[in-house]
């Protein structure tokens, strides 16, 4: 049998190759992403309208706020609007700022897992890896799109590959870098500090097991400090505003709008509802800091919130991991399987591969603690599975090849059947998902061209609205507007409350039509009060339909 057969899994040097390979992986993937936005991103999608009015809000000087304007955006952490704000300063646009830094990241991705790969796998196994991460189409939708999930997966897997490194290594610089790549992804999402503090806490541990206990104390103490560096500003600013030391404030509005739900209340009545008296009640109805401020619970409390929601989480989940079809599965679950299983584990495979585990498990017990799951939240579990994934494809390569060579004696017909096997593997993981995509609703977004032109129309009124009363944030951004959500309630306290509120303007989607108590009866007989009246209605039956009324106080003044 020709041995070369056999170094299938062995480490491999960094060859000059190998960085072609990864210049041309990273153009690729670069080059993948822009043509999805040019084709799908006609609009913001709905968190990237939060994340670039706070960049356009910082630039125009109205500090950190978004387009709710009702007090300091706490919800949100900095780093991804400054970003936009930054680049929004060379592209003229916010939302094309937005879209590039997430393209960029997205490319960039393939580094780390590339690198992480060729060193644990070899240079096979990490092509395979590059390709799935280049061409995966829920990876190229979030590279496009305007969520904070892809950036924050690729600076989450930069650390790792520093981690990588500092294993091998044990130079306190490596374990630095990862500390404060580590320190940058929480100012993306906050969650980051719980894996940051499950790698510190593992790195003092293994004190115990290892013989460098000296320069894995160094290594893991450096580690600790970068983050803490890089992370203060932040930890800072929430201290500041809220009055007590914080290092996140996003759990404490989850725990709010969770517990309502809990109470048996749709998303929409647990973040819009208004009390019978017009008050605010809803979530995302009140600042974020009165939100933080009138929230309190024990852990006790927050432990029977948590375990509430794994219990309606867990088997979600699991079903999306192991036979969701935007993933892949049930093709790409078995590549995971095959990747983490068919062969076995040496010392070093098996310190990193624990160490990749423990991220891809602490991704999940995150979304398992989630009240309210996006598919976006699954991107960056989806990136670690990529990781196996690949490896899982390699193996097919390894046993076809090697059981044709059994059965033939005929090498070169041997490794053809090999590699076709791994690409197909590859390329029916990557069709099952591209048919599904198409509905995941986080991905059509930005697909609303309805909503943008409707806010575009408006922008250009005479007047200009100040306020939009809206179920969604879309219309509000190209107005040019700040926003006030349409309220959870009845259709006569729901009008007094707009009395109440005064918009310029009120619109209504027919992709809403189920969202409110009273929308899909507004929407198809009008707003049932002469203040409101109708200035705006396009859309057909293959589109989405937007109506726009403008709300006049004197009617008899208005036209």
């Amino acid at each position: 049998m020709d041995r070369r057969l056999d170094q299938v899994a062995a480490p491999t040097v960094v060859s000059r190759s190998s960085n072609t390979l990864l210049v041309l992986a990273v153009i690729a993937a670069a080059l993948v992403r822009m043509g999805w936005a040019y084709g799908h991103g006609l609009a913001l999608e709905q968190e990237g309208v939060e994340y670039v009015r706070i960049a356009e809000n910082l630039l125009n000087g109205r500090g950190y706020v978004g387009i709710f304007n009702n007090g300091t955006q706490l919800n949100f952490p900095p780093l991804y609007p400054l970003m936009i704000a930054v680049l929004s300063l060379i592209t003229g646009s916010g939302e094309w700022a937005a879209r590039a830094i997430n393209i960029a990241f997205g490319a960039a991705l393939v580094v780390p897992m590339f690198k992480i790969s060729e060193r644990l796998y070899g240079r096979r196994a990490a092509i395979a890896v590059a390709a799935l991460v280049v061409f995966h189409p829920v990876l190229i939708a979030a590279g496009a799109s305007t969520y904070s999930e892809g950036p924050y997966l690729t600076l989450m897997m930069f650390a790792m590959l520093c981690l990588t490194r500092w294993v091998a290594d044990r130079r306190p610089a490596s374990g630095m870098t990862a500390g404060a790549l580590m320190g940058l992804a929480y100012l993306i999402r906050p969650e980051a500090f719980l894996i940051a503090g499950l790698c510190v806490v593992a790195g003092l541990v293994s004190t115990m097991f290892v013989s460098q206990r000296r320069a894995t104390v160094i290594g893991t103490l450096a580690m600790a400090a970068a983050f803490a560096l890089v992370a203060s500003p932040n930890v800072a600013f929430l201290t500041y505003s809220t009055g007590h030391f914080r290092i996140e404030a996003k759990g404490t509005l989850a725990y709010q709008w969770g517990q309502r739900m809990n109470q048996g209340m749709s998303y929409y009545e647990a973040a819009n509802a208004i009390g019978p008296d017009l008050s605010d009640v809803g979530v995302f109805m009140r600042p974020n800091l009165e939100v933080i401020k009138s929230t309190s619970f024990s852990p006790s409390d927050y432990f029977v919130f948590v375990m509430t929601a794994v219990r309606r989480n867990v088997a979600w989940i699991v079903s999306v991991i192991t036979k969701g079809k935007s993933f892949g599965s049930p093709w790409l679950f078995v590549l995971v399987a095959l990747g983490l299983c068919r062969s076995a584990w040496d010392r070093q495979r098996a310190i990193i591969e624990s160490m990749m585990l423990a991220m891809a498990a602490m991704f999940v017990l995150i979304l398992l603690a989630v009240q309210w799951i996006s598919f976006r939240y699954f991107i960056p579990v989806l990136g670690v599975l990529l990781f196996w994934a690949g490896k899982g494809a390699e193996e097919l390569n390894v046993w076809a090849r090697d059981t044709f060579l059994a059965l033939t004696g005929r090498s070169g017909f041997a490794r053809i059947a090999g590699e076709s096997l791994k690409w197909l593997s590859i390329v029916i993981t990557l069709a099952t998902s591209l048919w599904a995509i198409p509905g995941e609703e986080q991905f059509t977004q930005s697909l609303s061209w309805e909503r943008r032109d409707a806010g575009r129309w408006l922008a250009q009124q005479e007047p200009r609205p100040k306020w939009v009363m809206d179920a969604g944030l879309q219309v509000t951004y190209y107005a040019g507007a700040d926003l006030i959500y349409l309220p959870y309630a009845d259709s006569d306290l729901a009008l007094r409350y707009i009395a109440k509120r005064r918009p310029d303007y009120i619109v209504l989607k027919s992709a809403d039509l189920e969202s409110l108590p009273y929308t899909a009866m507004w929407f198809q007989q009008g707003i049932p009060d002469q203040r409101a009246v109708l200035v705006y209605d396009r859309g057909t039956a293959a589109s989405e339909r937007v109506k726009v009324y403008r709300w006049i106080d004197d009617p008899k003044k208005g036209s």
